[in-house]
């Protein structure tokens, strides 16, 4: 689901935001509707949204437990955790001057996988120093 922002320009025309960053006129066609709809449809894909998984499996549970928001709260910590992760990685790609800063799909469970080998170590090392 796409959520949208009403701005106020220059010259008193409202534009309207769209949060994941692309700017659309407000439509009087039918046409021009349907092009901001599928540009807002960008984000369901996978490119754009690296926790596309976590977040259909988020709204899967809401669907299943009858929108008992309880019931799916380690699917929303797991999409918490996931788009966290994402932004760092952007965050830190963006502060080194590699483009694009969200890599692309091929080359983000190669990302993960070094992430996770890199956190295996610290905690062997700590496990280590502890029994030091």
């Amino acid at each position: 689901m796409s959520h949208f922002l009403w701005l106020e320009c220059a010259g008193g025309r409202l534009w309207q935001a769209m949060f994941h960053g692309i700017w659309t006129e407000p439509s009087t066609t039918e046409e021009g509707r349907q092009k901001n709809i599928r540009r807002g449809s960008k984000l369901k894909h996978e490119e754009k949204n690296p926790c596309l998984k976590e977040h259909d499996m988020s709204f899967k549970c809401l669907e299943e437990s009858s929108y008992n928001r309880n019931a799916c709260g380690e699917y929303f910590e797991n999409y918490k955790k996931c788009k966290e992760f994402w932004g760092n990685v952007r965050s830190e790609r963006r502060r080194a001057g590699i483009v694009p800063h969200l890599p692309p799909a091929e080359e983000r469970d190669k990302i993960k996988a070094e992430y996770l080998e890199n956190r295996r170590r610290k905690y062997q090392q700590q496990q280590q120093q502890e029994q030091q």
